[in-house]
């Protein structure tokens, strides 16, 4: 059964953590030169370091296998689908020139055609009494 609470915060003031800390590896702040290290010292430190080291470049990282690291994504703006209405056909454009020439062949940026063009063009009285039908043939409903 573990009986440890939880996390407590510590409370020790500033100096009295940095004099535990100067404890715990055996340091003094007045013989910080390297002359007073002793060679177990130097290798005790050496250790301290490499496992900061070790730590602080992450080694292995772990991850979920099922849901892996992604890389970052990077804008690129080519290549470029370029759509065919009349074929119905897409075709990806690899460069700026390669672009202009399918743009100037007739494709398309869009992938939505454009909306038809009335055969006949209309005039505005023509046009208002093309919406007076719709709207009397919406209200009336389809004959059954």
């Amino acid at each position: 059964m573990n009986e440890a609470g939880g996390f407590r915060s510590s409370n020790l003031t500033r100096e009295q953590r940095q004099d535990a800390m100067e404890d715990l590896y055996g340091i003094r702040k007045d013989d910080m030169s390297p002359e007073n290290f002793s060679f177990e010292d130097r290798a005790r430190m050496r250790r301290v370091l490499d496992a900061l080291d070790a730590k602080e470049a992450g080694g292995m990282k772990e991850f979920d296998l099922n849901k892996p690291p992604l890389p970052p994504y990077v804008y690129q703006e080519y290549p470029i689908l370029l759509y065919n209405h009349e074929t119905g056909k897409n075709r990806p454009a690899r460069n700026h020139e390669e672009r202009e020439q399918m743009l100037a062949s007739g494709w398309s940026e869009s992938p939505v055609p454009p909306p038809p063009t009335p055969e006949i063009p209309l005039s505005m009285a023509e046009r208002q009494e093309a919406e007076e039908i719709d709207r009397a043939l919406i209200k009336k409903g389809p004959r059954k």
